[in-house]
């Protein structure tokens, strides 16, 4: 693991921040839209050459509390940000919550 990496996982943990991991692609889709209509305005959206191909980004934003949505075709979707709005959105999607970044996981 590269100290680049490590230092990431300790932020996340200290910013206090969870992650619901491996959204299959409709579901994800689904989650972004209902979040959007719920007033989450999007502040930023990756625009690269491989945008929703290969790599997808969103930050939604609302009342101050940011979300970072991102996706890839090969773990499909995630939805990051503060431990509570995360431990939430995770109950109402069924899904668990995780304490540790998406990429944790990944060699």
């Amino acid at each position: 693991m590269t100290a680049l990496r490590s230092i990431r996982k300790a932020l996340f943990k200290l910013r206090g921040l969870a992650t619901i991991a491996d959204i299959p692609t409709r579901e994800f889709n689904a989650l972004v839209a209902s979040l959007q209509q719920e007033g989450w305005h999007r502040t930023y959206e990756y625009s690269g050459f491989d945008a929703w191909i290969d790599y997808g980004c969103l930050k939604l934003r609302k009342q101050g509390v940011t979300l970072k949505c991102e996706w890839d075709n090969w773990t499909e979707g995630s939805v990051e940000g503060p431990k509570l709005q995360v431990e939430e959105l995770a109950v109402r999607i069924g899904r668990p919550a995780l304490d540790q970044w998406r990429w944790s996981r990944r060699a």
